[in-house]
Parts: C-alpha cells; sequence; structure tokens
C-alpha cells in the first residue's frame, strides 16, 4: 500500500512540474521524506514549489552582483563626476584617496630619483663657497640676486596695465582681511596642526558647491619673505615643486611683475579634469611702522581671456588664492653677520576656491584637508633647498 502511494506521488509530482527536472540535490531531499512518515502530497508539492523559487532568487541575487562587480571596474560617464553618476559618496571618496595614493607613490620615486641624479652630478668648479659656522656663502653673491632683480622692489607704481585696479583691491584686501587672526572665531575650523603649521577651513556652500575659505600659517626657518614669494611667483621653477599641475603657460605677460597664466590640472578619476586661468602679481608692501616687517605678496585670481576660453575638457575652477610673507630677524652675537640661522619667515597662506562641477561635498573637504597642507610643507621645504648656501635675499 504504502510502495503504491509512493508512486503515486512520484507520478503526481512529475506531472505537475513537467518543466521541472529534479537534481541529486532534490532527489535526496524527497527520498529523505519518503523514509519518514507519511507526507500528504500537496505539502510535498508545495515545499519543492517554494524551493525552487528560492533558488531562482538566490541565483537572481549572484547574478546581478556579478554584474555589479564587473561595471564597478570600468569607466563610463555613468561612473564619473555629472550630474547622473552612479557612484556614491563613499565609492568616490575611495576611488579619490586611492588615486591620489598612487600620485605620492610616483611622485616619491621621482624624488628618489632626482635625488640620486643630484647626488652624482659633480659640482661645477665656478661654483666656489667659503664656509663659515654652518652656512655656505658665495663668493659671487650677485650671480643669484640678479636674476631676481626684476622683482627686488615691486610696488603698485611698478605695475601699470590693464588689470591694475583689480590687483590693487586685491592686494588691499588681503592686507586688511586675510593677515587677521582667526584662531578664536567661532566660524572658522582648525582642522590640521603640525608643529608651527595650522590649517584652519570656514565652510560655506552655495547651490550645493562647495566655497570653503581656507587659511593657513606657517613659520619656517632660514628663508626670507622674499625667497618664498619669489619661488611662488616663478613660473620657471613651477614644475619643480607643483605635482598636481599636468601642464600650463603664460597667456599674457602684462608687466615685469604681473602675468596670466592658464594652467590644468592632473584628472583624478572618477573626478573631472580642472582647468584654471588666473592673473598672478607679486608685490613688495613697505611697512608703515617701522618695528613692523616689510611684507611680500603673491595674489592670484581668476580673470578670463580670448586666448583662454573653457572648453568641455575641463571644468574651469575659479580662485582667489595669496601667499603672503613677512621675515623676522633675531640679531646675531656680536658683531657676527645675520646668517640663515638668524631669519623666520612667517607665511600665511589663503585659498578661496570655486571647484564647479559636481564633486560631492565629503569629497571635496577630505582631499582639501589632506593636500593643502601637504603642498605647504612640500613647498617650503623646496625653498630651503633651494636657499641653502646662497646669499640671503631680503
Amino acid at each position: 500500500m504504502s510502495a503504491h502511494i509512493r508512486a503515486y506521488g512520484k507520478r503526481k509530482m512529475t506531472s505537475g512540474c513537467s518543466l521541472w527536472k529534479p537534481s541529486l540535490q532534490w532527489r535526496t531531499e524527497l527520498l529523505k521524506y519518503q523514509t519518514q512518515s507519511w507526507i500528504p502530497l500537496q505539502t510535498c508539492s508545495l515545499f519543492f514549489t517554494e524551493m525552487e523559487k528560492r533558488r531562482r532568487v538566490e541565483d537572481a541575487y549572484k547574478s546581478a552582483m556579478n554584474e555589479l562587480k564587473k561595471k564597478s571596474h570600468y569607466g563610463g560617464p555613468d561612473y564619473e563626476e555629472g550630474p547622473n553618476s552612479l557612484i556614491n559618496e563613499d565609492e568616490f571618496f575611495d576611488a579619490v584617496e586611492a588615486a591620489l595614493d598612487r600620485q605620492d607613490k610616483i611622485e616619491e620615486q621621482c624624488q628618489s630619483e632626482k635625488v640620486r641624479i643630484t647626488r652624482l652630478t659633480p659640482v661645477p668648479p665656478g661654483d666656489a663657497y667659503s664656509t663659515i659656522g654652518t652656512h655656505r656663502f658665495a663668493n659671487k653673491p650677485h650671480s643669484y640676486s640678479s636674476s631676481l632683480s626684476s622683482v627686488e622692489l615691486v610696488s603698485a607704481s611698478d605695475d601699470i596695465h590693464r588689470f591694475s585696479a583689480q590687483v590693487e583691491e586685491m592686494v588691499q584686501n588681503h592686507m586688511t582681511y586675510s593677515l587677521q587672526d582667526v584662531g578664536g572665531d567661532a566660524n572658522w575650523q582648525l582642522v590640521i596642526e603640525e608643529g608651527e603649521m595650522k590649517v584652519y577651513r570656514r565652510e560655506v556652500e552655495e547651490n550645493g558647491i562647495v566655497l570653503d575659505p581656507l587659511k593657513a600659517t606657517h613659520a619656517v626657518k632660514g628663508v626670507t619673505g622674499h625667497e618664498v614669494c619669489h619661488y611662488f611667483w616663478d613660473t620657471a621653477v613651477r614644475m619643480d615643486w607643483e605635482t598636481t599641475i599636468e601642464n600650463f603657460n603664460v597667456v599674457e605677460t602684462l608687466s615685469d611683475n604681473a602675468i596670466i597664466v592658464y594652467q590644468t590640472h592632473k584628472r583624478v578619476w572618477p573626478a573631472s579634469q580642472r582647468d584654471v586661468l588666473y592673473l598672478s602679481a607679486i608685490r613688495k608692501i613697505l611697512a608703515t611702522n617701522e618695528n613692523d616687517p616689510d611684507t611680500w605678496l603673491v595674489c592670484n585670481f581668476s580673470v578670463d581671456h580670448d586666448n583662454a576660453p573653457p572648453t568641455n575638457r575641463c571644468v574651469r575652477a575659479k580662485i582667489n588664492v595669496a601667499m603672503i610673507c613677512q621675515t623676522l630677524v633675531s640679531p646675531p652675537e656680536g658683531d657676527k653677520e645675520i646668517s640663515r640661522d638668524n631669519i623666520l619667515c612667517k607665511i600665511t597662506y589663503v585659498a578661496n576656491v570655486n571647484p564647479g562641477g559636481w564633486a560631492p561635498a565629503s569629497v571635496l573637504r577630505a582631499v582639501a584637508k589632506r593636500e593643502y597642507p601637504k603642498f605647504l610643507k612640500r613647498f617650503t621645504s623646496y625653498v630651503q633647498e633651494k636657499t641653502a648656501g646662497k646669499p640671503i635675499l631680503f
């Protein structure tokens, strides 16, 4: 009797599921239930129907996950910065951070190679130095200062061109507001503090775009404000210390102390590539009080120019940046000459950047927090290396 029922149940199940071919796993399950007490045929049929539905759902889920994993490896407009990007903020940040890490490794390798080449390159015999204490002074000091003669005394009267009024306004604003202490201002957040360097940020958003003003203060031994501003302004050495630029060119020379520069920055996927067109001017501001130091300043701010219009290839960023430097001198003992041990450069760096585009706010803030301190340390170390053993340029 029981054998008859089992045979009938088997025929009933196969006839009701004619499209389903039981696998070894299903047959094992069936045998397990057959060895137990009698179960209604309808219940068995529902059980295996639900098992089959579950298997199909699991297969569909695995297939969808595999497809997503494949897509994450392919670049495309839907997986880049844009209004319809499919990348969420966490994925965007992870991708940007990974790209920046790769750039850092490449830069470290390049710097190591430069150091190796420098050590292998013999010093020219004409570059004679005499040693005084721990510093070296060139026997021909004019060879260094002559290259900076065009900017030794830079005043407003020397800087006449069609943008002169804008430059003067920018300089006055920076001298009035940028040098103010923001340490006790609740609107400014101290985001980084490393030794003498402090970086502050004030969070500002407009139409969903991050416009956070940034301010950094630093104190660097052994260099002057003139030297720091010279290397920051001089395009001839720009690529020696600036690692984020892909290429640049001087669009127009307005005067000996003011130029218009177009530059494109290296792309950091999935963010869009940025370019910027700006006027760069260097200026010396004489102190009104004899007890105060003179100030050297470089201001860079966005302008328009017919020879460098915006393109579809890059997102045009807008900037208002200033490097403001003052030199403090501690008198040497006795009748000794002032050496680089006696000088200290106080630096104030301010940056207002509108990056444009659609990069997430959290990503932009995280990148700024990471990159600005790194830039300031790298640049000031470069100036110290370039001026070591050379006459001091006040």
